[in-house]
């Protein structure tokens, strides 16, 4: 048995996640791992089909265990949203590899690691920080600085920065599993079209919105689309964040400045910035607009929004994930579980309620992901009431 992990948020699953699940078993997998956003994903929004329409369609496609990664992790930052990932793989204790998507092979991102985990990066990095720049630009004009254009040029490529933060935490975690780096195939980040058969989750997203069937099954699995209909027919999708935006400002209107200060990635100031343009903004698209600045992208506004309304806060990453919650079980899922139960470092169940009676960080975390899960259904073209999160049944295909 070799079980390989994937970090995704399958949002949807389509033909792309297929091929990297087809190549970590061409690499030598027997079993697939896949360690899956909730509800909420990391750019700040709510998922457009639910976590247990995605377990379904990822089971169908390949994967044989899916296990959550916690709100305070799904949501973060990429090195807070790798940290967590590999955290939960690492105490699940059977995994053997782990496959990530990147543009750039691992002696190439390795190489870079090593110049961002030198003593001589952090203060290059603040000196380009200083000259008012986002995190991401002095990263990797500081990577430039130090060891050239063509080491920096890794961190431009999207894929490439969570595959470094990927490394980076196993760095930290003292957790080394073999790697499996898949090219990616097809659509690039944000493209629009289909290239090589394959569509990127965000084109997909768009078509589904729109619900333009016949385009989007060009980019998903057969079956993935049949499920997603049935969900759609149900009226639990697609998920949106303007279904939601009076519910956002109503619930950050009543967040206090102090409130806002213990929310993750927030420094220098940027409360004050965020505090002035809850006061002001009338709609979600404005409130982003106030926020951002060239220090502050938009992906980092969008996610303050969300930590605001949901009430994650930093203290909440300080730590690993405090337990492992399994959502669905496939093919050869019990293998793994019978594996796990032997290694495994964390509470493990298929319960919320079990992990939160547990008391302590497990209490906390699945209240948070109970009370998240009961904002996002408010979400749906119909909504559902509270205490879904209790209620939904594990997965098994």
């Amino acid at each position: 048995m070799k079980i390989c992990g994937i970090t995704a948020e399958y949002n949807p699953f389509h033909k792309g996640h297929a091929y990297q699940i087809e190549q970590a078993r061409r690499a030598g997998a027997t079993h697939i791992v896949a360690v899956m956003s909730g509800n909420f994903v990391q750019r700040g929004a709510p998922a457009i089909l639910d976590k247990w329409t995605r377990v379904r369609a990822a089971l169908c496609g390949g994967v044989d265990l899916v296990i959550e990664l916690p709100l305070p992790f799904a949501t973060a930052s990429a090195e807070t949203f790798a940290y967590g990932s590999l955290s939960l793989m690492q105490a699940a204790g059977c995994v053997d590899m782990v496959s990530f998507g990147a543009e750039d092979p691992l002696k190439q991102l390795q190489s870079t690691l090593a110049v961002l985990l030198s003593k001589r990066f952090e203060p290059a990095f603040q000196a380009r920080r200083a000259q008012g720049v986002s995190y991401a630009a002095a990263r990797a004009r500081a990577v430039e600085d130090l060891a050239g254009e063509e080491t920096a040029a890794v961190l431009g490529r999207p894929n490439n920065i969570l595959a470094l933060e990927y490394l980076k935490a196993a760095h930290r975690l003292d957790f080394f599993p073999s790697w499996v780096t898949v090219p990616r195939q097809g659509a690039q980040h944000d493209q629009p079209g289909l290239q090589n058969g394959m569509m990127s989750a965000s084109y997909l997203r768009g078509l589904l919105e729109q619900k333009a069937w016949d385009e989007a099954e060009k980019g998903l699995t057969e079956t993935g689309r049949m499920i997603y209909q049935q969900v759609f027919l149900s009226g639990r999708g697609p998920v949106q964040i303007k279904l939601l935006e009076r519910s956002i400002l109503s619930a950050l209107r009543t967040r206090s400045l102090e409130q806002l200060k213990a929310l993750p990635d927030m420094s220098e100031g940027v409360e004050n910035r965020f505090y002035a343009g809850i006061r002001q903004a009338v709609s979600i698209p404005q409130l982003y607009g106030l926020i951002q600045s060239k220090r502050y992208p938009q992906s980092r506004a969008r996610r303050m929004v969300l930590h605001a309304f949901l009430g994650v806060t930093a203290r909440m990453q300080n730590n690993p994930p405090p337990y492992l919650r399994i959502l669905g079980i496939g093919a050869k899922g019990e293998e793994i579980l019978k594996r796990m139960k032997k290694e495994v470092r964390l509470p493990i169940s298929q319960s919320l309620r079990w992990l939160q009676n547990l008391g302590g960080a497990p209490e906390g975390f699945a209240r948070l992901e109970a009370s998240a899960t009961d904002q996002y259904v408010l979400g749906m073209p119909k909504p559902l009431p509270c205490g879904w999160e209790y209620t939904a049944l594990l997965v098994k295909e």
